[in-house]
Formats: structure tokens, sequence, C-alpha cells
């Protein structure tokens, strides 16, 4: 169905103004809109399900789920959007749907890139991603992200999750991939200390900052229980180095450890570290080529295409470097 504003009027309760279509992901619209709510004018952000998103339902919480986990967090003092309401395929939209409020300021990546003002504080920034992380990772986790799993069967259920995926893309299983996998099977992590929520895609481009920093943490539609390594070493997977050689473009790989570690208040293991930065990659593999799938020819396509090669290419060493580069971090 077509988002109007006649349409989100009756989703709001309370009539709709400026409504204008984002840039969203491959997986949801996003549209910007204000609305009367309670006698008051509300900024906000409806997230609505695309009929062929790329992160399938196996792999996401639905909408519903999403809106309850972010008012959770809201609640708690995290860093998210508040939600005024969702609904699923029923509603009057029909499709899934949340709607948030809209945080001021911007995700892009850019100007964290070339303006002065962010450049000279990049250690800041860094610090201040890794600190919002180990907050998410400290909360009490949620029942809405599912049943608490045990320690020992969190690495390997995300291994099994992210082969599931790759099922659906055959043409992703390079030699690079497949060689990744074994290495995955025979470097499995030690249990986490603790089984904690993690965000799924957390990385610059997924938080609206200001001048004074990160305000909100965004798409959490891949959340779960699980390590809290996982996040903190996809965070730092090269496609998110935005060709810099810097986490987020932000600090080097070996400071966002020390900054997370710190954070977290406890040293991060460097071979645990290494296995999630693996089984980031592969997951990320099997997110690009669902998109390659659905794109047509064009800039974006040649783009993604270079983003799989590089992929690839950082999956090709998957055994005895990478048992040296994890040491390194030690």
């Amino acid at each position: 169905m077509t988002v109007t504003a006649e349409v989100l009027a009756a989703v709001v309760g309370g009539p709709v103004r400026a409504l204008e279509r984002l840039k969203g992901g491959y997986s949801r619209e996003m549209w910007s809109f204000d609305a009367d709510v309670d006698g008051q004018e509300r900024p906000l952000i409806l997230c609505a399900d695309l009929t062929t998103g790329v992160v399938g339902s196996a792999d996401s919480l639905g909408r519903e789920a999403e809106a309850e986990l972010l008012a959770g967090l809201h609640g708690a003092g995290l860093p998210v959007p508040g939600v005024l309401t969702s609904g699923g395929a029923g509603s009057p939209l029909g499709r899934p749907f949340l709607v948030m409020d809209r945080v001021p300021g911007t995700a892009s990546v850019g100007p964290l890139l070339r303006d002065p003002h962010h450049l000279a504080r990049r250690d800041a920034l860094g610090a201040q991603l890794a600190t919002v992380l180990a907050a998410v990772h400290a909360v009490d986790l949620p029942d809405v992200v599912g049943p608490l799993p045990p320690p020992d069967e969190v690495a390997p259920r995300e291994v099994a999750r992210w082969a599931r995926a790759l099922d659906s893309v055959p043409d992703a299983r390079t030699p690079a991939v497949r060689a990744a996998q074994c290495w995955l099977d025979t470097h499995l992590p030690p249990p986490p200390e603790r089984v904690a929520l993690v965000h799924g895609d957390y990385r610059t481009g997924n938080l609206i900052y200001g001048s004074e920093g990160f305000r909100a943490v965004l798409d959490w539609e891949m959340a779960h229980a699980g390590d809290p390594l996982e996040d903190s070493a996809y965070a730092a997977l090269s496609c998110w180095r935005l060709g810099t050689g810097l986490v987020g473009g932000l600090v080097p790989v070996t400071r966002w450890v020390d900054l997370y570690g710190r954070a977290a208040g406890r040293p991060v293991d460097g071979a645990a570290w290494e296995f999630w930065s693996v089984l980031g990659a592969v997951k990320m593999v099997a997110l690009t080529r669902r998109v390659l799938d659905l794109l047509g020819p064009g800039g974006e396509r040649d783009l993604l295409r270079r983003l799989a090669a590089q992929l690839d290419d950082d999956l090709r060493d998957a055994g005895s470097s990478r048992t040296s580069a994890a040491a390194s971090l030690q």
C-alpha cells in the first residue's frame, strides 16, 4: 500500500504534515513527517517493511517486536528513539511498521570524514561509540529478543544462522567463504561470561549524531541475545572503515579494541574477537549477495559488487594469518 498522509493520520491518530520519503536500507522504507499527537506537534519517522527485504524474518525481529525493544531501552535510559506506535501486516499500511521519534542530527558518515570539527574529535567519538555499545550490552536482556541461550550455544547458533542465510544465495559460497566457514567450525570461542543484548548491525551509519557526538542508536531489526564481542568485532569490519583504515572512520582497530574493553570493564579476548570478525564478514557476504540479487545494473550495484569482492579478500586468509592477528590483540 502507498504511504500517504491520510493513511498515516489513521495510524498515528492525528493530522500529518511534511511527509517525505528518506533514503533507507534494503529492508525497509523510511519516511519523515510531523503529526499532531495529543494536541502537540511531534516529529516522527515511519519504518515500514519492504516486501523484498534483504534481512529475512529468520535473521531479524518483526517491527512490533522491534518497537517493544526500543520502548524498553528508551525507558531504561539508553540512547534510542522513543516509539509512538507499531503494527503488523493487517495495519492500515498493509505491512508491518513502527513509528518512532525523529531524533535531530544526521547518520551520514560523510561529515565524520570531512568536517574539521569531527576530525579533531575522532578519538573522543570513538570512545563514545564504545561507551554506548558497552551500555547496550550491560542492560538486562529483554524478553522480546527470545529465550536466553546457554552461553556455550551462542557461537554455534550464530554460525548455523548465517550458514542457513548463505543457503539462500548459493553463489555467495566462494572458495574464501567456504574456507572461512571451515575455520569458524574449528575455532569456536569460549562461551561469553554473560549472554547480552547484541545490536547486530552496530556501526557508524546506524547512529544519529550532532556537534556534541552520538545521540541515538538506530536499526535494531537484527538484535538478538549473544556474545557482546559480536558487535564490537562487527563494527570494525573493513567495510565500515570507510576507506580510512579506522573503525567507523574514527580510531585504529587496536584502539577500538582497547576502548571497548575499557568501557565494558574487561579485557577483550583476541581469539574470540577474531572469531566474531570472521563471522561478521561471512554475515555481510550473505547480506550483500542478497542485495545484488535484487538490484539492476547501475552505480549502486557496482559499488556492492566491489564490497562483495573486498569481503571475499578479507576472508581469504581465514587460517593461520587470522590466528596471528588475534594474538596481536592480546
